[in-house]
């Protein structure tokens, strides 16, 4: 049997979604329309999105023994996605997230939680299944096993993409070892406080990816490669959740890269997937169709290069 295209290292969690019916204020009291769990995580929401449009995945991450871990075990798996990598943390909660998503405006604030003990080591990372695949995907939570991982990556010619929310002390050794980086954007304005944006990225590049991209929600995204700077608009739609748009952003663009796809496609794909997930409420149940983001993709223009 063939091992996985995709292999992904990083944090996973239960997530607690409450919509509600209108913005919170602070010391404030706001009624819920609806409540749900369900399984969630940057990077194991990217390899379903992954496994769905047909490419292989594997994931590796500690995962608690209550059942917000037997459920996201039983969601990956039901997937198709392979957890043999997965360390088990016995008597340990799952990593849990607290998500407020205003009804109006589909936009959301997150809060979580994480036991110390689910960390992950580089020891406890499985290299036999990176040395095989041709991407890694990384949120960098725990920085040795990431390093570890990405290192074995690229000895085996894999593409490595970081997908980190801040910038911290060993976010420099991470991106070293990468070849794509997409942040948000106030992750790049820290990374480099006095540069402009597109200065910014090119920051990122220096450490060492070939391309970095700025995530801006409404306002799309803006990415550097070999000089120039690419700009996407963000596809319009009617946002209901938009809890999962950057996983799915990040699995849309490596998706793309690794069907040879240039930088205007690979931008505009997953820009569209990402739109697309808005529109759905909830984490994977958002994660759309190939065929859906492909006929998307017909009905919006193409985004542009600056030639800088």
């Amino acid at each position: 049997m063939d091992g996985p295209v995709v292999v992904g290292v990083g944090a996973n969690t239960e997530d607690h979604v409450c919509v509600a019916a209108g913005a919170l204020a602070a010391a404030g009291k706001v009624r819920l329309r609806d409540y749900f769990r369900q399984p969630g995580g940057q990077v194991p929401t990217a390899l379903v999105a992954l496994q769905r449009w047909g490419l292989s995945t594997a994931y590796i991450g500690p995962i608690g023994d209550d059942p917000g871990g037997v459920a996201q075990c039983e969601s990956l798996r039901a997937e198709g996605v392979n957890i043999d990598g997965c360390r088990l943390v016995p008597g340990v909660s799952s990593q849990f997230s607290c998500i407020t998503i205003d009804a109006a405006t589909g936009e959301r604030t997150i809060q979580w939680h994480r036991d110390d003990s689910l960390s992950l080591s580089a020891d406890q990372v499985d290299l036999s299944s990176i040395s095989g695949a041709r991407a890694v995907l990384l949120d960098g939570e725990d920085l040795e096993a990431a390093v570890a991982a990405a290192g074995c990556a690229r000895a085996a010619g894999a593409t490595v993409m970081l997908d980190v929310d801040e910038p911290d002390a060993g976010t420099r050794r991470l991106l070293a070892l990468s070849d794509i980086a997409i942040v948000p954007a106030g992750f790049a304005e820290r990374f480099a406080p006095t540069a402009d944006l597109a200065g910014a990225l090119r920051s990122i590049c220096e450490c060492g990816p070939s391309v970095s991209v700025a995530t801006l929600g409404e306002g799309g995204a803006v990415g550097w490669r070999d000089g120039r700077v690419y700009r996407q608009p963000a596809f319009p739609v009617r946002a209901v959740d938009t809890t999962s748009a950057g996983d799915v952003f990040h699995a849309g663009f490596l998706y793309a890269t690794l069907a040879g796809d240039d930088m205007n496609e690979t931008l505009r794909f997953a820009a569209a997937a990402a739109a697309l997930a808005c529109t759905v409420l909830g984490g994977r149940a958002s994660v759309p169709s190939l065929a859906a983001v492909r006929e998307r993709l017909t009905s919006f223009e193409p985004n542009t290069a600056d030639g800088e």
